[in-house]
């Protein structure tokens, strides 16, 4: 009888990762760049042991599942826990390799992103969960970018060029992901937008947002600009720069009104063309009071959105979410939303991918009236 073993134990092995110190460690590498707050989340040595084991019914929790795709991305979580046989090991590993270093039809690669630079074309870009496909053969797009067989590719292009395959292999990305980022040349991209809601026991809010921005654009970002807006507010609204940026950035305010706050956050130095910046702010003055509910548009083509809210000493009676699209069409998002208790905090996180400019979510919870 051939014997089976979680396909998840043979990457690991393969890559000399089983050990639980280094795949803390490269866990954490990963979960940076889906959120950064699922750092330090990974499962403890024995719940580890139950993943390889085969032990494991179904699929851990939906955040571990995104941090796995992420540390192996050509693969789902699916994939990653089902049993394969000894035998195939060699052809499932090796095939993987392939794609992981690889990125088919170089010069279609370098022309979107030289395209993109003359004139972006994001209304018509590939944007979207991954189609899982067999795997690519070795590519050759290093090479291409040092060869005449590119003639007539700017440097800025090959720049760019360089720079996303650099992102590739750091932020571990597939070879479609990769490409879908080729097809935003030319725009500013949301890796990651990161929005922690607290409010308390008083309906006060504190506000904090962190971006992983991705410039994909010909020239330095140095400015990105900003709202916020509550229906209540206790006073002016404060807004400073996070504790943890990448950057140094500035707050410029725009125009203030009792209860709207246009501004921009300044990044020193600019982020350069395929460079990326995990930068952020902060806002006190909102408050929560009759009405419960969050409405974020998102600007920027945005790979992972995640919304956090905990409020104190409440008890939930429902929730709800929405994702309202450019052309003003809505969907439901339940699917999305999860909420529980944690300490004396009610607590609801909304995630969402591959959003496009101008799309929204939003997130509405009823409190039992009394709660305090």
């Amino acid at each position: 009888m051939t014997s089976t073993t979680p396909l998840l134990k043979v990457l690991l092995q393969k890559r000399h990762w089983q050990t639980y110190r280094t795949f803390q460690r490269e866990y954490d590498k990963a979960a940076r760049t889906v959120d950064a707050a699922l750092v330090g989340s990974w499962p403890s040595r024995a719940q580890l042991g139950r993943w390889l084991s085969g032990e494991l019914k179904g699929l851990p929790y939906p955040d571990h599942c995104r941090v796995l795709e992420t540390m192996f991305p050509e693969w789902t979580a699916s994939q990653l826990f089902a049993e394969c046989a000894v035998d195939d090991i060699e052809i499932i590993t090796g095939a993987s390799e392939s794609a992981e270093h690889s990125i088919n039809d170089a010069r279609g690669f370098l022309k979107v992103i030289e395209d993109g630079l003359d004139e972006p074309q994001a209304d018509d870009a590939d944007w979207g969960p991954l189609e899982r496909k067999p795997p690519l053969p070795r590519g050759s797009v290093v090479a291409a970018l040092r060869t005449p067989d590119t003639e007539g590719v700017s440097d800025d292009a090959r720049q760019l060029a360089y720079r996303l395959l650099d992102l590739k292999r750091t932020r571990r990305l597939g070879d479609i992901e990769t490409r879908q980022l080729a097809g935003l040349t030319g725009y500013i991209v949301e890796l990651s937008e990161t929005l922690e809601i607290k409010i308390d026991s008083e309906g006060d809010a504190h506000l904090s947002y962190h971006f992983d921005l991705l410039n994909l654009a010909s020239k330095p970002l140095a400015r990105v600009a900003r709202e916020v807006w509550f229906e209540v507010t206790k006073g002016p609204m404060r807004i400073a720069p996070a504790p943890d940026c990448d950057r140094r950035v500035t707050i410029q305010r725009i125009h203030d009104t009792s209860n709207l706050a246009k501004f921009a956050f300044q990044l020193s130095p600019p982020l350069q063309p395929g460079e990326c910046a995990w930068v952020g702010y902060c806002c006190d003055g909102g408050r929560f009071d009759e009405k419960h509910y969050w409405r974020q548009t998102l600007p920027r083509y945005t790979r992972h959105f995640t919304l956090r809210v905990r409020q104190q000493n409440v008890q939930l009676v429902t929730c709800s979410a929405s994702e309202e699209y450019a052309d003003g069409a809505e969907s439901s998002a339940n699917d999305s939303l999860t909420w529980d208790y944690e300490n004396d905090c009610a607590a609801l996180t909304l995630t969402h991918d591959y959003l496009r400019p101008n799309q929204a979510v939003t997130l509405r919870w009823e409190i039992a009236r009394g709660s305090a």
